[in-house]
């Protein structure tokens, strides 16, 4: 069967790309958190507990959503408001 110039060059690129385009699809999909960043800000206790648990196994649980929603939270309820920090006591100018 001949086919035309440029032709089968068409049909082997359409093959590569439906190839690809199926095994994205066959991708699994990535791991939701049970718990979201506002959720840990809000409960401290369950805060603590996922650190924990995350910092007891980071090989497996350290890339997790849980993990990574509950340490942004840690690092944001951490830095709290500059206004209830105390006053910096300065030395005083000679």
């Amino acid at each position: 069967m001949r086919f035309r110039p440029g032709a089968r060059s068409m049909r082997i690129g359409l093959g590569i790309v439906v190839t690809a385009i199926s095994a994205a699809g066959c991708a699994p999909a990535p791991d939701r958190g049970s718990h979201t960043v506002d959720e840990y800000r809000k409960d401290r206790a369950l805060l603590q507990e996922t650190l924990k648990r995350c910092a007891e196994d980071p090989g497996t649980l350290g890339k997790s959503a849980d993990c990574i929603n509950a340490r942004e939270a840690a690092r944001s309820v951490g830095v709290g408001s500059l206004r209830a920090l105390k006053p910096l006591k300065l030395p005083d100018r000679h």
